[in-house]
């Protein structure tokens, strides 16, 4: 008995990412990565993925292919729900970026429709958690948004003070969400919640740059960049739910 660093695995009729991954002792995002260009919702039975299989995975010769997931429909509507949600605040992010950079009228009704994007996205968490822990998590993605607001307001008016302690802020905040996310679940590790959301932060500062400096071809890749990380994101918050709850997903 062994374990393989990397397999190529052929997708199966009704196969999915979070079934392959807890068979091979990985994660749904770590598949993602190994392979950016597959649809997680249309996984096509005889295409081939790359899987690194985890440490406690053990390959044996009588057992070569993951078991049926309970129930991949309820799975993959956590997914789906979850990764809307969150790519809706990607979206609202960047029309505000453009609202707010360039001045324009809409400015305060787009930041009123990005705040509603913390409801839409501590929705998806209201089956699984109490509202007293949906409540902090609302309120720090809802500081998050109001942070990137001002941060965005003070590189447009080149407030470089300002700009440096709202970026201080935007990574305390990330801290938090980080601190909180790791307490409700056990699958949620801190430092890999705060590594996601800091790369979140990094990217959407150089996406402001780019689009401040009028290179708005760098901007709409760096969005694009961003728009990755989201996606990241969503999925392993889908991910250590499955693995804390998974009674609710037989």
């Amino acid at each position: 008995m062994n374990r393989p660093s990397k397999i190529q695995y052929v997708i199966n009729q009704n196969d999915n990412l979070y079934q392959l991954s807890r068979y091979y002792q990985t994660t749904v995002p770590e598949i993602l990565t190994l392979n950016p260009n597959i649809d997680p919702y249309d996984l096509q039975a005889g295409s081939s993925i790359t899987i690194c299989p985890g440490d406690q995975f053990v390959s044996t010769s009588c057992d070569s292919n993951p078991p049926a997931c309970p129930n991949p429909i309820i799975q993959r509507n956590l997914y789906s729900s979850m990764l809307q949600a969150w790519l809706q605040h990607a979206y609202w992010t960047r029309l505000l970026l453009v609202s707010t950079t360039n001045t324009l009228d809409d400015e305060g009704d787009t930041m009123s429709r990005a705040l509603r994007n913390p409801a839409d996205i501590t929705k998806v968490f209201t089956t699984y958690y109490s509202p007293a822990t949906v409540n902090i998590i609302e309120q720090l993605l809802a500081e998050h948004m109001r942070i990137e607001s001002e941060l965005i307001t003070a590189m447009r008016d080149d407030q470089s003070a300002e700009s440096e302690a709202l970026s201080k802020r935007w990574h305390q905040n990330a801290d938090q969400m980080a601190e909180t996310f790791s307490n409700i679940n056990p699958f949620y590790n801190t430092e890999d919640v705060r590594d996601m959301i800091y790369e979140h932060l990094r990217l959407s500062i150089h996406e402001i740059e780019m689009h401040l400096s009028n290179d708005y071809e760098a901007s709409i890749e760096a969005f694009t960049e961003v728009e990755q990380s989201i996606i990241k994101i969503s999925h392993y918050f889908s991910s250590g739910i499955i693995s804390q709850f998974p009674q609710k997903f037989m």
